[in-house]
């Protein structure tokens, strides 16, 4: 009977020396102490400006060269922000920014490009309405889904330059391959991805973006510069 009692109780401490084991192995496959390098955020950071602070104020503040290469190029953009029932900006992160080339930087800034610089700029603003990051993304559950996936119910957005697609972002694959969705939203062909959003109350949104959402053709524009003093 003593042989017995201590076989189940054996058998008892190894299934729960065994639980342990298969615990600890699906809650992360390395210790916690090797994780060095910190996760991307699937999902766009979402913070409001401070109390009083106009947008003017912030966006020269937090992203100085598009306010001053693009943003301001738009004749009387602040009132016209200010005029209308609300405001959606998509403005380029300064990295990105940072990284255009030099000389496209000084065909921006020539005057001979004035109109295309602006129309360049407009593709970043929506002077009429603010439009949050959770609108973007919500789902359009009257339609069918495609492949599992219901729509989204705002298929783009109207800029004072023109229309934006808007989509979902995707992350993973190879070469192309294999991305699948990861619950972000990206605006325009190019698809930049919207990682931060800034709100001004009932006002304004200000979407910092990892790209530039205006087409790719307004580009070669800037390369037809006529030769200087011609």
């Amino acid at each position: 009977m003593i042989r017995l009692v201590n076989l189940y109780l054996g058998l008892a401490i190894a299934l729960v020396i065994a639980a342990s084991s298969f615990t600890d192995a699906f809650v992360t496959p390395y210790p916690k102490a090797a994780i060095t390098t910190p996760i991307t955020p699937l999902y766009a950071e979402q913070d409001d400006a401070a109390e009083g602070e106009t947008v003017e104020a912030f966006l020269k503040e937090k992203y100085p060269l598009f306010e001053s290469l693009l943003l301001s190029r738009i004749p009387g953009i602040y009132s016209t922000l200010s005029a209308g029932e609300g405001f959606t900006i998509f403005c380029p992160s300064n990295t990105v920014m940072e990284g255009i080339d030099p000389q496209r930087k000084i065909q921006i800034s020539d005057p001979r490009n004035e109109e295309v610089t602006e129309k360049l700029a407009s593709y970043h603003v929506i002077p009429n309405a603010k439009v949050p990051w959770e609108r973007l993304k919500r789902e359009d559950w009257t339609v069918p889904k495609i492949d599992g996936v219901a729509a989204l119910s705002i298929g783009g957005v109207l800029t004072l330059a023109g229309e934006l697609r808007v989509g979902r972002s995707k992350s993973g694959g190879f070469m192309g391959f294999g991305a699948k969705e990861d619950g972000g939203v990206v605006i325009g062909n190019n698809e930049a991805k919207i990682v931060r959003s800034t709100t001004f109350g009932d006002k304004g949104v200000v979407h910092e973006v990892d790209g530039f959402v205006a087409p790719d053709l307004i580009w070669r524009y800037f390369d037809q510069l006529r030769i200087p003093g011609f």
